[in-house]
């Protein structure tokens, strides 16, 4: 783990949050994280990403805007305002960084010009930069319709990362947030154009897209989460010569997600990959697609994953985390409502198997989120939190002070 630099450790005159659920039996002391104002007042603000820009040690932060033409990087620790670009095409819906600063292979891939309620509407613009001077053009590589999440991965293990797409929806007659046609998955290695199919026949509306190292093989993997439950999706064989279009796909179903009579109610709206302090992996989820459920599948037999509802009643739950807050070995969820009253809650998981999941408040009016980054920002070895929120116009970070401390 990187540490940073002492002269840039966080230090806050902020508003202290200690976190307990009430009336439950859990004995330990309270999460406890401290809130500090990233920005204010800013229109739109959607999504964040985490990456160290100007290579000194402190992971800066990244924010996309659906209403602005410019996309914004605050500086690590003073949280100084910076323009990363200008000229792009709202609504910045999406973002993939690889690499930073200080290295030679700096990547930011933003997608933009997305319209939820139209697919043909959809400019589908993937924008790439190599640099965080704001003096660097900003490319539009490719066209992707409904281009809606996006990550770097190294699909075929040969230690570069090429760029996962995922379109929220395909072609179709319904709107992309509530399609039912047929959903590719896609593949560039940008600032190449080329594109690569992963899979033309996902069902309906994805909304969700992690990677992980799955079956430890050395490649990474893919998990999308939409209308149709949620995926894996694993290469086969060897890109020769860089050449992606050799490599093979299988996709495999590891649930169909929320039960519904509903096509528009049922499946997974987005997913994490967590671990219990047992080794155990489970699948953390918001269900389904703009949903109100939160729930944790575990793999109860070999290819059989149970689903358990760990709470309900969301507006839209959006801000979606996963990490280990409290270095127990167990990783907490983190949701934020992004309608409604907001709010920013955290579930610790069960000590014992049967137990219940216990929710705590993060923050109870200052945050709604669209977004939730989980990393340590200060370097102290603590998993923190950042939130950026689109109707609350804001970015807080949520410094980690540890248990009861």
């Amino acid at each position: 783990m990187k540490l940073i630099p002492k002269k840039f450790w966080f230090f806050a005159a902020a508003m202290s949050i200690a976190l307990s659920a009430p009336g439950c039996a859990h004995q330990d002391a309270p999460f406890n994280f401290q809130a500090q104002n990233i920005a204010t007042d800013i229109e739109g603000a959607y999504l964040t990403a985490i990456a160290d820009l100007n290579g000194d040690g402190g992971p800066d932060v990244i924010l996309l805007s659906i209403r602005a033409r410019q996309v914004f990087w605050f500086e690590n620790p003073t949280w100084r305002q910076h323009v990363l670009t200008s000229g792009i095409t709202p609504a910045a819906v999406g973002a993939a960084v690889d690499g930073g600063a200080e290295n030679d292979d700096f990547r930011l891939v933003i997608l933009t010009g997305f319209n939820r309620d139209d697919y043909d509407k959809n400019k589908g613009e993937l924008v790439f930069l190599d640099s965080i001077a704001e003096t660097a053009p900003p490319i539009i590589f490719a066209r992707e319709p409904a281009a809606h999440r996006a990550a770097f991965a190294d699909v075929d293990g040969d230690g570069s990362r090429e760029l996962v797409i995922a379109p929220i929806a395909g072609a179709g007659p319904d709107a992309p947030i509530s399609s039912l046609s047929d959903t590719p998955l896609l593949l560039y290695n940008p600032p190449s154009g080329r594109r690569y199919v992963i899979t033309e026949s996902l069902k309906g509306t994805v909304h969700g897209l992690t990677i992980i190292d799955w079956d430890g093989d050395g490649r990474d993997d893919i998990v999308t989460a939409g209308l149709g439950g949620i995926w894996l999706h694993q290469s086969v064989g060897d890109a020769l010569n860089g050449d992606l279009s050799s490599l093979s796909w299988r996709s495999a179903h590891l649930t169909a997600g929320r039960p519904s009579s509903d096509p528009y109610a049922r499946g997974t709206g987005d997913v994490r990959i967590g671990k219990y302090n047992d080794g155990r992996r489970f699948l953390a989820v918001i269900e389904s697609v703009h949903g109100g459920d939160v729930a944790a599948y575990t793999e109860t037999s070999p290819g059989e994953w149970t689903r358990r509802v760990i709470d309900q009643g969301y507006e839209l739950a959006h801000g979606f985390a996963l990490a280990d807050f409290d270095g127990d070995g167990t990783d907490e969820i983190v949701v934020s409502d992004s309608r409604g009253p907001g709010g920013v809650f955290i579930y610790d998981a069960p000590a014992e198997e049967g137990g219940e999941w216990r929710r705590s408040v993060i923050d109870e009016k200052n945050m709604s989120a669209g977004a939730c980054e989980a990393q340590d920002m200060t370097g102290d070895g603590r998993i923190d939190l950042v939130c950026a929120g689109f109707p609350t116009k804001n970015v807080i970070l949520y410094v980690n002070m540890g248990r009861g401390n």
